[in-house]
Parts: structure tokens; sequence; C-alpha cells
């Protein structure tokens, strides 16, 4: 067998499979349709954000957080070691709102990580059964967030996978944040709707108080990262996740400003992905190298000589396709970003992540700021 003849089957089975994932996976979060149950609607909530030095950002969203519309919620601010005055400044605004329930965490027990030994303490102390997670550094979109969240559980439901963007600032980096924001969204929003839900981000999960309370963070307690996608890997199936969409319930949350930061913040991301079940590091890595090796290809045929003309279309007809299910679906989420720009921001993604992956898989040791 030549060894063009070995280039383009290795080239259009690839192209094959990203159409694969384009339309059988994809596809489905553009058509998604949002639900909105009102028998849960009700449903007292328990509000927990696990802060660490974030004394700069806490009067903001907690003011935020507090004028959500909705019948009966708590607010439980865990205060991680803090260094910055959070303790006083939390004492202080405790004062002037009841529903507000502090948690000050002065020391950490060995074999735990912070964040996750926070979020314990916080879920352990909540009144309510349903559970509502965000960031520090976070503000919800509107007043509805809640409503929608909670709005989202069905009687069989034990989580909420919400969606949350990065703000759009002016650059380069910010439109990679939101190329990347966008690319995992639609990954794990899109298996979710196909009953194979692997994760959720804790900028915006929603779970029941019953259901973490019969596993706890049990097997990775003492790793970074994790909280989220590793406990929604762990417990999360096809018959008890279902994904809140709506405009109304993001979660805007705020971009790192060096590409040193992004690194550091994607790095901590990935390293937790090597502790999925085989099965979704299977499916994942199947997209992920498949989009590699299109590019890998695309530089290969011109180095080698092989026919450009036909490289071009085969790039084209994936190009295309990833334009549209992606344009779709940034719609769809409400996503503000270069579309044009797509495919650029796909090779880019695909020259850069691969040094993230590697740093991601070889790191012992990444810190929760």
């Amino acid at each position: 067998m030549s060894l063009e003849i070995i280039f383009w089957s290795v080239f259009i089975l690839s192209t094959a499979i990203q159409l694969y994932y384009h339309w059988v996976y994809f596809n489905l979060l553009s058509k998604h349709s949002a639900i909105s149950n009102k028998e849960v609607y009700q449903s007292p909530v328990s509000i927990i954000v696990a802060a660490r030095n974030e004394a700069k950002l806490l009067p903001t969203l907690i003011a935020e957080l507090l004028n959500q519309e909705y019948p009966t919620f708590e607010i439980i601010i865990v205060n991680d070691r803090s260094s910055d005055g959070s303790e006083a400044l939390l004492n202080s605004l405790k004062v002037e709102n009841p529903k507000l329930k502090l948690i000050h965490v002065h020391k950490l027990p060995e074999g735990w990580n912070g964040k996750k030994y926070a979020l314990q303490l916080g879920i352990e102390a909540a009144q309510n059964e349903l559970i509502l997670l965000t960031d520090a550094d976070c503000l919800p979109k509107t007043n509805q967030w809640v409503s929608k969240m909670a709005g989202s559980f069905k009687a069989e439901t034990d989580f909420v996978l919400g969606f949350s963007p990065y703000k759009n600032e002016k650059g380069f980096l910010n439109q990679m944040i939101q190329f990347e924001t966008l690319l995992t969204a639609v990954q794990y929003l899109s298996f979710a709707i196909k009953r194979q839900p692997y994760m959720g981000v804790g900028r915006n999960l929603a779970y029941r108080k019953s259901v973490f309370l019969k596993h706890l963070f049990q097997g990775f307690q003492s790793k970074t990262g994790g909280d989220d996608d590793l406990f929604v890997n762990a417990h999360a199936n096809e018959l008890n996740t279902e994904i809140c969409i709506h405009s109304e319930a993001h979660l805007i949350s705020i971009p790192k400003a060096s590409w040193a930061e992004y690194f550091t913040q994607k790095v901590r991301h990935l390293s937790v992905g090597k502790n999925y079940r085989k099965k979704d590091q299977t499916r994942l890595g199947l997209f992920a190298l498949s989009s590699l090796i299109g590019w890998i290809m695309l530089f290969l045929a011109i180095l080698m000589g092989f026919n450009i003309t036909f490289t071009l279309v085969i790039i084209g007809i994936k190009s295309l396709s990833f334009y549209v299910i992606f344009t779709r679906s940034g719609r769809k989420l409400k996503v503000n970003m270069a579309y044009w720009a797509l495919p650029f921001l796909d090779l880019c993604f695909n020259l850069y992540y691969p040094m993230v992956g590697l740093v991601a898989l070889i790191a012992k040791k990444v810190k929760w700021s």
C-alpha cells in the first residue's frame, strides 16, 4: 500500500468522524427546546458559593443573588481560608441580609482539596434539597437564574447542567476563550441531550442534596478540580440528567486576562479529564484526535505535494460543517463571538491545545486559587 493511499484513507476517515460528531451529536443542541416544570418551580433552593480571597467580587455577587426572583432560597457563602478581609466583609453583609448564611474555614483537614471541602461543608449545611452552585467570579445574567435552573428539574432529575459563558472583551485571547467555552459547552450539552452526560461546569450546576450526601466526593476529594465534572461524570446517567440553556439562566464569568493565566486554567481543567470514565475518555478523545489529524493532513499534503485541490475540498467540507453546527449552537446559547472566524479559531485551538493536554497529562499537582 502506497504512502499516498494511507494518507488519503486517514484523512477521509478523520473527516468522516468529525462529520459524524457534528450531525449525530452536536446538531442536537441547536434543536433543543427548553423545559420548565411548574411543579418544581416552588421548591426551595440553596445557592452555594465556595470563595477564596474574593473580597472584591463578593459584594456584587451577593447583591445579584439576593435580587433573584424566586419564592424561597438561601445563600451560603463558604469562605475558604481567605486572607484578604473576606471574613469581616461577609460578617458585615450578613447583618443586613437574613438570607445569607456564612461558613468560615480556617484550617483544611489532611487529605482534602480546599474547594471540595468548602463545597461539602456548604452542601451539608444547606436546608433545601435543590442545590445550585456558582463561583465568586460569576454573575447571573438576569434575576431569573434560580427559577430557570430549578424549573428544569423533573421528578426523576438529579442533575441540571447549566451554561456559563465568559464576558466578551476585546482581543484575540478573549476570542479563543469564547471559542473554547463554546466548543466545551456544545460537547457536554449535546452528549447530555443524547443521554450520555459526562460533565458539567461548577459555575452553573444544580443537583439534589440527597444525591450528594449519598456519594460525597468519594474517590477524588484530594484532587484539584473535578468538584463539578468528576462528580457529574461519576453519578449522572441517561435517566437523571437535564440541561438548562435558557439565556436568562446564564452565569457570566470573568475571563482570564493573560495567556499564562489561561494556560494554567486549562491545564487544571484538562488534568481532571484523565479521571473520567473510560467510555467518556474514548468518545472525547476520538473527536479531539480526528480534529487534530484533519489539520495535520492539510499541512502534510502541502509539504508532500499531494493533490492540493482534493485536500482543500475535504478540509472545506469539514470546516463548513463545523461552521454551520457551531454557529447554530453558539447563537442558540447567545454567545457573542466572531462566528466568521470559527474555522481559523479551530485551527489555532488544535495547534495550542495539544501542548495544554500534554502538560495536563503529566501534571501531578495544580492549584485552585
